[in-house]
């Protein structure tokens, strides 16, 4: 899939190229899929109407005889699944931002990708943000409360976008109490771009950024040492 669903925030919606093309890195590098029914295809979820035509045909050569009707109401019900999904998201981190001012405790808006909600790869980061007494919401969740930007970067990526998104959002809330902590991990490249953008965007709105590298983290400790300064730095700036 070389592209995501527009969100409308950047100047493209790129998909990853990992992500998108693992698919070819698998079957041009293991060779007993050869031997498996191993399903790849080239798609464009991006183009709803497109989509709904085109993969009935795609499912037909793998699973023969499913009516194309059943599969294109398939396909509508995902979409629509999807957007009832990406509403809730976002419907809860207005609950929850709400909630945080009422009570008045800080809000951490936790970003990365979409992979870094996997417990295995993320290690608990957020339940650790939130035993430190903070709320905690992800990008996804806040990166449309804000227009359309420029950055001084080739914004062409989606979830990068909602990165760049998520951190204008935290420099123009006015509210103090909210900041943003960004998860880098599997040496992405592109990640040495994102980070100085993310960085560039607080730090003119006069906030703190703080990144957590969790590339084979063997002591979670390390974590939280570095989430503790950040709260100490916060309630310093405060006082």
């Amino acid at each position: 899939m070389s592209y995501n669903l527009d969100e409308h925030r950047g100047d493209n919606h790129f998909n990853c190229p990992v992500v998108a093309y693992y698919p070819e890195v698998l079957r041009l590098n293991v060779p007993g899929l050869k031997d498996k029914r191993f399903i790849c295809d080239y798609l464009g979820i991006h183009r709803p109407k497109d989509f709904e035509r085109k993969f009935p045909r795609v499912l037909d050569k793998y699973f023969p005889g499913i009516p194309a009707r059943e599969v294109r109401a398939a396909v509508r019900g995902a979409y629509d699944a999807y957007a009832r999904h990406m509403a809730r998201v976002r419907a809860r981190g207005e609950e929850m931002l709400r909630s945080a001012r009422t009570k008045g405790v800080p809000v951490v808006v936790l970003c990365g990708r979409p992979y870094h909600i996997d417990p295995e790869v993320s290690h608990g980061i957020d339940q650790q943000i939130a035993q430190l007494g903070a709320v905690v919401v992800t990008e996804d969740a806040v990166n449309l409360r804000t227009e359309k930007f420029g950055v001084n970067v080739l914004n062409q990526w989606t979830y990068h976008a909602r990165l760049y998104s998520a951190a204008r959002f935290v420099a123009d809330c006015g509210d103090p109490g909210v900041n943003l902590v960004q998860l880098v991990s599997f040496g992405c490249g592109v990640d040495a771009i994102t980070t100085d953008e993310v960085r560039r965007i607080l730090q003119e709105g006069g906030r703190l950024y703080t990144q957590l590298k969790i590339d084979e983290i063997s002591n979670p400790g390390a974590v939280r040492i570095r989430l503790r300064s950040l709260f100490a730095a916060l309630g310093h700036a405060e006082a």
